[in-house]
């Protein structure tokens, strides 16, 4: 990542104040292996800008390939805004342990999606992380998360209760998140209000060894992936993973050559 650190002084088109403005350039480029041994390219690229004012508070923006910015946030040390993304301040932990295509579904509250005029706030009260927002259609999502020590195991303790305007689409998710040393393990569990729909619990971990990252994910709809990641470089690292859909046939392998610049 390169990053440019510009003033008003001659970029008067800018429009900024006398307040240093940071620019930031960023991508990927991956080459990508699928199951029946067909390759892809897919590259990206991202601008993003960072101002901050005189009270404090800062304002961030970020563009992706190019195109209209999706998001904007502001924040302050201890409160954040983010326009055009419902679920940016979701609490729950979501999976880890997933490398190339080798990752499952059903953790958190997948149907916070609409980002139409959404409107998501994020706050630390008391060590406690609180996250609230919603969006044009009336959809809102609350959710709190904390973290401790327990005889030397971080443990991160979260959850979103998801409100639709259609409420077959409600959803209320937590999880947990433990660390000890090198391993992280998550557990996930969805409950979907819809009366046809089914709740489901999902779980994963993440074994790092030096430039190597050994993941595992699960759950109880029988879908599971198992994957590897292994840095050659600094910025470069060669993906690769297994996932089983829970379906006749379903298993999908697939690889990844990942550069970051």
């Amino acid at each position: 990542m390169r990053k440019i650190l510009l003033t008003t002084v001659g970029v008067t088109a800018l429009a900024v104040s006398a307040n240093a403005t940071d620019f930031t350039l960023s991508g990927t480029a991956k080459v990508q292996i699928a199951d029946d041994g067909n390759t892809s390219v897919d590259v990206s690229t991202a601008i993003g800008v960072s101002k901050t004012f005189d009270n404090g508070m800062v304002l961030s923006l970020s563009n992706n390939n190019m195109g209209n910015a999706g998001e904007l946030t502001i924040k302050s040390d201890a409160i954040s805004v983010t326009f055009g993304d419902i679920d940016q301040n979701e609490k729950s932990p979501g999976l880890n342990g997933n490398a190339a295509s080798a990752d499952i579904s059903g953790d958190g509250a997948s149907n916070a999606s609409d980002n139409a005029g959404a409107i998501s706030l994020g706050a630390t009260v008391a060590g406690m992380g609180i996250g609230a927002s919603m969006n044009n259609a009336g959809d809102t999502m609350f959710g709190a998360s904390f973290t401790t020590d327990m005889g030397g195991m971080a443990m991160t303790i979260g959850g979103d209760v998801y409100s639709d305007n259609t409420s077959s689409l409600d959803q209320t998710a937590m999880g947990v998140k433990a660390t000890i040393g090198s391993l992280v393990v998550v557990a996930n569990s969805v409950q979907n209000e819809a009366a046809a729909a089914v709740d489901i619990t999902t779980y994963s971990a993440a074994y790092t060894a030096g430039g190597l990252v050994i993941g595992f994910q699960g759950s109880d709809a029988n879908t599971s992936a198992y994957s590897a990641t292994y840095t050659i470089v600094p910025g470069m690292q060669f993906e690769i993973g297994s996932e089983d859909t829970g379906a006749a046939g379903g298993s999908v392998s697939s690889a990844e050559l990942q550069m970051t610049f």
